[in-house]
């Protein structure tokens, strides 16, 4: 698998766990959270650097044992998945997760406007959602 598949589905995968379970009104208010994490000037979009700079921030909030790493529990993603993440340790430390969301906002830029709005990010998510 690639790294910029591997990229895709961890961003994905982390996007579901910040949204939780199946109540859309749930997830929709965790998304906005997530969002506004990220827009950190307020414009209602995202820039390439508000996503690089937001990454961190995003790693943060699902280290909810203050750990440094990020668990499957955290993650919320298939053991599969994990594992070609974090590779045999079963958990993704700080650096492995900024590794992997190389080149992620690409693929999330449907429009290729260079800018993420929150209908982009929403359809992202919902490609790796069940």
């Amino acid at each position: 698998m690639t790294q910029a598949r591997i990229s895709g589905l961890l961003l994905g995968t982390v996007l579901v766990s910040l949204l939780g379970g199946p109540a859309l009104a749930v997830d929709e208010a965790r998304l906005q959270r997530l969002f506004a994490i990220m827009d950190t000037d307020g414009d209602e979009q995202i820039s390439r650097p508000e996503f690089q700079a937001g990454r961190g921030a995003v790693f943060l909030a699902l280290d909810t044992d203050g750990s440094m790493t990020l668990t499957q529990n955290e993650v919320r993603i298939t053991p599969e998945s994990l594992k070609l993440l974090a590779g045999a340790d079963g958990s993704v430390d700080g650096e492995e997760f900024l590794e992997a969301e190389i080149g992620r906002f690409d693929v999330i830029d449907q429009n290729q406007d260079h800018y993420l709005d929150f209908a982009e990010l929403a359809a992202h998510v919902a490609k790796y959602s069940d």
